[in-house]
């Protein structure tokens, strides 16, 4: 009885069981590295913060113009409200939710402004767009302070477009952005720090 006893208490201390909590962590991403702060508003709420420098490259051949390796680097902001669904759950099981573990659903506002960009070619640079999605995602900790995360949703995006016209009165083209919606998917995956 005595060794169970210990068992128990000794697992309870190596995987703290807590709910939502206040967080801030340095992370990288595929193609970029980030901070963000999460603020708990309550035991399964929280919202959440993110500053993100990210990237984009791509590669082209042509037998005109040879290979052609170009990329872009610029600055991303997201604010998003989330509600972990399964605390209780893990918690029932025994399993871990500490850095708020656990699996959630959210409502992320996305904005990606012409901040700090940088690219190795004339051809790219960033129209300020920015999206809402609803998303879905999964958050685990491991080795104390490190976690990893993933997540993907759907949602509305706006964009500036650049456009072009023929204007036969002045017999010049006129250059104009437009404002465009579409699709937006996002999805990604980190891994970071929480200090």
């Amino acid at each position: 009885m005595k060794k169970l006893l210990f068992t128990l208490l000794l697992s309870s201390s190596l995987f703290a069981q807590e709910k939502a909590t206040d967080l801030f962590n340095a992370n990288v991403s595929f193609i970029g590295i980030g901070i963000q702060y999460e603020k708990a508003l309550s035991e399964n709420f929280t919202a959440l913060g993110t500053l993100d420098y990210m990237g984009g490259f791509r590669y082209s051949y042509s037998d005109f113009y040879g290979s052609d390796f170009e990329y872009i680097l610029t600055t991303n902001i997201a604010l998003e409200g989330r509600y972990y669904y399964n605390f209780d759950r893990r918690l029932s099981k025994g399993k871990n939710t500490k850095n708020n573990s656990g699996n959630y659903i959210a409502l992320k506002g996305n904005y990606t402004p012409d901040w700090l960009t940088t690219s190795n070619s004339d051809n790219l640079g960033v129209n300020p767009q920015g999206s809402i999605t609803l998303n879905y995602g999964f958050k685990r900790s491991f080795a104390q302070n490190f976690f990893y995360e993933f997540y993907t949703g759907l949602g509305l995006s706006l964009y500036q477009d650049d456009k072009v016209t023929f204007d036969y009165e002045i017999q010049n083209y006129k250059y104009y952005k437009k404002t465009e919606t579409g699709v937006a998917l996002d999805l990604g995956f980190r891994v970071g720090y929480n200090f």
